[in-house]
Parts: structure tokens; sequence; C-alpha cells
């Protein structure tokens, strides 16, 4: 048996388990945004390493050091998703956004999306995006660069491979209007928390349950602000999830993973 965690908090719902196995239980979105694993390692606590000096410029004018921030060890970045998780993420909505697609490998496409992130050290300077939307090339320059941020500065990084609400909120516009985002590999759920800004639906997959509970949170959060008529948020609502693996009845019960 396969059990997968759902919670529910306001027009979000938030699944845990693996992103194949899940996908078939949602609704097809208007846009779905991923941010897979690019299968280089860093959830091996390469960020310990990463404190540096940042250059001056006009945020950072004394060349400030920048502390690294240890997320744990884990191995959800050890691999990028296979062509079947990619293919199935496509066919999950109607327009798809893949960030990291420059180490996976996809179609030709005439509208990539690059988030030039005004960067330093060893990160990389920009971010890929493939997208099957009409239109050119578009970029998003945005600082993201240690506690050197054009956005959520009061906030601390909670994930490694963490990504700007806002940039997700630039992801939606480059859509037109969808009414409904996905978010495969949901992480700390960025493209969530942009979705509730915008009143829209939204659902998310993540395994890992670190992240997953980090992702309710944060979910909570946004849903929360952006309801500016509700004193009272609702109660998230939690469930268990039961699938059948081929060859068993519904009913029985071998252990969880």
């Amino acid at each position: 048996m396969t059990y997968i965690q759902k919670v529910v908090i306001g027009n979000a719902t938030l699944y845990q388990g693996e992103v194949l196995q899940v996908l078939p239980l949602v609704p097809v979105a208007d846009l779905v945004i991923a941010d897979p694993p690019y299968g280089i390692g860093e959830s091996k606590k390469r960020n310990t390493n990463r404190a540096h000096n940042v250059p001056v410029c006009a945020k950072n004018r004394k060349g400030t050091f920048v502390p690294s921030t240890d997320y744990g060890d884990f191995d959800w970045d050890k691999n990028p998703p296979t062509a079947e998780e990619v293919e199935a993420t496509i066919a999950a909505g109607t327009n798809c956004i893949i960030w990291g697609a420059n180490h996976i490998g996809m179609p030709p496409a005439s509208k990539w999306l690059c988030w030039d992130k005004l960067n330093s050290g060893d990160f990389a300077d920009c971010e890929l995006a493939w997208s099957n939307l009409p239109g050119a090339v578009r970029i998003f320059r945005h600082m993201w660069n240690g506690f050197l941020r054009d956005s959520e500065s009061g906030s601390p990084r909670v994930h490694p491979t963490q990504k700007p609400i806002a940039l997700m909120g630039w992801c939606i516009e480059q859509a037109g209007t969808p009414e409904s985002i996905g978010e495969p590999w949901m992480g700390s759920a960025p493209a969530g928390c942009a979705a509730m800004s915008l009143g829209l639906s939204y659902w998310g997959i993540e395994r890992d349950s670190r992240n997953f509970d980090i992702a309710c949170k944060r979910i909570e959060q946004a849903h929360a602000q952006g309801q500016l008529f509700a004193p009272v948020a609702p109660k998230p609502e939690q469930a268990l999830l039961c699938l059948a693996t081929p060859g068993q009845a519904q009913g029985d019960d071998h252990g969880t993973n």
C-alpha cells in the first residue's frame, strides 16, 4: 500500500508523496510550474561551504561577509527527473514551465525564461526554464544572493534551492490569466505562495516530510495574508489517501512509506 498525506488549506491542496504517484490524482492545472531536482547535489550540504564576501554593490556597499546556512544532508538532488516524470509533469497542465531544464534535456521551445539572480560566488549567474508557452525568450532580473535579496529580505531561507515568490508570480504573468496552478516538487512552495496572493487555486506535491511541513506553513501564512475580509483562517484539513498497488485489495494493510 502507498499512503499519501493530503492537506487542504483554503483553495490549496498539498500532497506528500512521489510525483508519479500523485499526478494521476490531481486536476489538470492551467499552468504547471515545476522546479525539479537538477541532479547536481545541492541537497548534500554544499551550501555550508559557500560563506563568502559579497562584492560591493548598491545593496552591499561594504562587501559584507555572507554566512552559509546548513539545510541538512539529504538525497533529493541526487538525480534529475526521469523522462517519465517530465512527460507526466507537462501533461499535468495546459501550459508548463520547468526550471533547470538545461540540466534535463527538453524539446525545442521558443519561450525560454531566464532568471538573472545578480549573483556572486560559485552560484550560477542565472537559471533557465523551459516552457511550452508561445512567445520570445524573457528575462526576470531579481537579486537573490544570500541575505542580499530584492524580496523576502525579512524572511529566512528555508530550502537550499528556494526560489523567490516574486519569480513565481512573474512566471504566472507569462502565462496570461491562469486560474489554477500546479507545482510538482514544490519544496518550500514558492509558486503556491504566489498563487495564494493572486487568489488562484493550487495543488503541490512534495515527497520530503521536512519540506512538506515547511510548504504547509508557508501556504497557511500566504492564504491568511490574502484573506482581507476573513478574520479567522480556515483550519487545515488533513487526510490520508490510500492507493492500492496492483493485486491488492483496497482494505489490505501492508505498511506505509
